[in-house]
């Protein structure tokens, strides 16, 4: 017999073993073990013309050996069918489509099913001898036996084709943890794979079974299950049943960014004209008093203390009160924040105002950074380069150190030199002083309108809060507190296309704060 006849074999062997095991690993080694077994056995072989029969006949005795091994590891189960494909003298390539449907729809069915049907029709275990192996109840054996039936007849009655139709999400957290994205990693990084993002996104207005999301996906239930486990770890989902999962944050997607879009318009059309005159004097006011620019335009001051003292009163203001934020399951203080890329893609979403800060100790400075449009993203320093600005501010000698931080902080515009080569900084500072000044100013100034901003910001948040699903609505309200603040975005925007305010390209808005 020539050896090279089987070896030729190896390209339909690995083609009929992956439709059998749906991993490229798993079929490789299948593959392997079939040939192995056909040149070890091919001495049985008297008659040439039977080659292939008994070639194929052999293929099916090695799967079943190697199914058999497998069957100890459950992490595979769902890989496995249940029906024994009846041997020909040619392999029937025509009943693959029949077949493939039947596994992938075993391979979606929760493991409470599952485990069930592979150990009846695959191992040939009795329904007393799975209740015994599972710790169950016989008829709890032979109930699920039975849904499971039930639920495979129907899926292959249809014969409906499932394939993972991807949503892509960016996923952030909102709040304070000792995170830097590399050793530290933040607790979205955690849940920002693919399949992830899919679970989170069709859970997120309904509760879905992992049969439902491994349906809607086309990924085998195992997977949902593991990447399941993760999300309750991670208090990403919550279980309203045994059975079901809901995604447990807010998701911003073209509905709401659409109803910013539409809608903060009328918002911006009462309040722009008395913030704008009203902000003027403000900024007219610190200015003579001592806060320096940092060779920031007026409209760019103008806007730094126009987003700084609806923070200060936005306790006291926002319709909806602010509240802290409950402890994680790291310690931290936060929670996620998704986007579609419809939400994304408009670009209308006022989340894009942020507040970044570091050095809590008191007597150190804090870093804000507020990011909205028509203003650049300017990432918050660390403790570290905080410390080297405070130094600077004082006078003080740099440390070798602190001196290689300096330059890449002024590689970065955070600091600069002068002609004389003495290192400035370039944001404006708030000293004590000046921050308990503006605190009485701003109240003084603003008295009458931040009743009115309110009371406007209320009417659009009555719209905002039934964008999102019931079960979350509270975390919505929670959330609203910050579009207190987050609606100057569309004020700003309006300042500048009317020319009132200047606002030059790569402009910043951040501040440093005595603490």
């Amino acid at each position: 017999m020539d050896y090279g006849r089987i070896t030729g074999m190896l390209d339909r062997t690995f083609a009929w073993s992956l439709a059998r095991t749906f991993s490229r690993e798993e079929a490789e080694e299948l593959t392997q073990e079939i040939l192995f077994q056909a040149i070890k056995s091919i001495g049985e072989l008297r008659d040439d013309s039977k080659f292939e029969p008994w070639f194929w006949r052999l293929a099916e005795i090695t799967l079943k050996v190697f199914k058999r091994g497998r069957a100890k590891n459950r992490s595979t189960m769902s890989f496995y069918e249940v029906t024994y494909l009846a041997f020909e003298d040619e392999y029937n390539f025509e009943a693959d489509e029949e077949y493939q449907n039947l596994r992938r729809s075993i391979a979606q069915l929760s493991a409470v099913y599952r485990d069930i049907i592979v150990m009846h029709y695959y191992d040939g275990l009795s329904c007393r001898d799975i209740s015994q192996k599972l710790g169950l109840p016989e008829g709890t054996v032979t109930y699920r036996l039975s849904l499971a039936r039930n639920k495979l007849k129907e899926r292959c009655d249809q014969m409906n084709e499932t394939a993972l139709k991807p949503v892509k999400l960016m996923i952030n957290i909102i709040g304070s943890g000792n995170y830097n994205g590399e050793d530290r990693p933040f607790p979205s990084q955690y849940i920002n794979d693919a399949l992830s993002q899919n679970i989170l996104w069709y859970s997120y207005r309904e509760p879905k079974t992992v049969e439902e999301l491994s349906s809607i996906t086309g990924v085998p239930a195992y997977f949902i299950e593991e990447r399941i486990d993760n999300l309750v770890r991670r208090e990403a989902v919550i279980q309203p049943t045994r059975k079901t999962v809901q995604t447990s944050f807010l998701i911003f997607d073209k509905e709401t960014a659409e109803y910013v879009f539409n809608n903060s318009g009328d918002f911006v059309s009462a309040v722009s004209e008395d913030f704008y005159r009203l902000s003027v004097e403000l900024t007219e006011k610190m200015l003579s008093s001592g806060l320096k620019a940092a060779n920031r335009t007026r409209g760019e001051i103008q806007c730094l203390l126009s987003v700084r003292l609806l923070e200060e009163f936005a306790a006291d203001y926002s319709p909806v009160p602010y509240r802290q934020l409950e402890r994680r399951y790291d310690g931290g203080r936060w929670d996620y924040l998704g986007f579609t890329e419809d939400g994304m893609a408009r670009g209308k979403l006022f989340i894009s105002i942020e507040k970044s800060m570091n050095g809590f100790e008191a007597g150190k400075l804090a870093h804000y950074s507020h990011h909205f449009e028509p203003f650049a993203y300017r990432r918050m320093m660390y403790c570290n380069e905080i410390d080297v600005c405070d130094a600077v501010l004082r006078g003080q000698e740099l440390t070798d150190k602190q001196k290689e931080i300096a330059a890449e902080l002024i590689a970065n515009g955070y600091l600069s030199r002068d002609e004389s080569g003495r290192i400035l900084c370039t944001i404006p500072v708030f000293t004590r002083e000046l921050d308990e000044l503006f605190t009485a100013e701003a109240k003084s100034i603003f008295a009458d309108f931040l009743p009115f901003y309110a009371e406007e910001a209320g009417k659009y948040l009555d719209g905002f809060l039934k964008l999102f699903p019931k079960h979350i609505r509270d975390k919505a309200k929670w959330f609203s507190a910050y579009i207190f603040v987050s609606l100057f975005k569309e004020i700003a925007k309006d300042w500048h296309e009317k020319g009132r305010i200047n606002i030059p390209r790569g402009a910043v808005c951040d501040v440093l704060v005595m603490m």
